[in-house]
């Protein structure tokens, strides 16, 4: 059962008695993370309030910054871990999806098993999804040959759940500088170029 809360923030959302954020820094702290960041902007301050009451088992950085697009996050996510020379990959997640812990180790277990992906999406149907990120992966074989636009329809969409490695920032850059400016696109950037 979804409960809001009065702030109206996305991470601050109920599923049951706890908040999306707590969801996903639960299933993060069960899935051995030794370290999380999280990005909100400036206007959603009350959610760092509303997590750091909490001691976590991990260390806890904030990014506050106000980026234009969901892109623009996850790039700032992945500079700042990549930031101390660790090549990833990095468990990412969006706030609103709702996992357990053993999900998340699964899936990073398999992302560094795979180690010429680049990116490595978690998927879903499609479901009732008002703007899925449609992808088709290859007859018989996990890897990814088409998405968005290109992909629809299809069976999957993406969940939410990303592992990515820092060899992506090397088009970070150009990609900004194209104009791209959303998470979608870029991804689409990402498997044009070869990732």
């Amino acid at each position: 059962r979804l409960q809001t809360q009065a702030s109206h923030l996305k991470p601050l959302v109920k599923v049951g008695s706890q908040t999306l954020i707590e969801h996903v820094l639960d299933s993060m702290a069960g899935a051995g993370a030794s370290e999380v960041v999280v990005i909100i902007n400036e206007d959603s301050l009350a959610v760092r309030d509303h997590v750091v009451a909490v001691k976590w088992p991990f260390a806890l950085r904030w990014i506050v910054e106000t980026t234009p697009t969901s892109m623009h996050s996850f790039l700032r996510l992945v500079e700042t871990l990549a930031n101390d020379g660790d090549e990833g990959p990095y468990l990412l997640s969006t706030v609103d999806t709702v996992a357990g812990a053993q999900t998340y180790s699964r899936f990073i277990a398999e992302a560094r098993r795979l180690e010429h992906a680049a990116v490595t999406l978690a998927l879903t149907s499609p479901g009732n999804d008002d703007k899925p990120l449609f992808v088709r992966t290859a007859p018989g074989d996990s890897r990814i040959i088409a998405i968005g636009e290109a992909a629809a329809p299809s069976s999957y969409a993406t969940a939410g759940v990303y592992a990515v490695r820092a060899s992506i920032l090397r088009e970070a850059d150009a990609a900004r500088s194209e104009g791209v400016d959303a998470l979608r696109t870029f991804l689409g950037r990402l498997l044009d170029r070869g990732y």
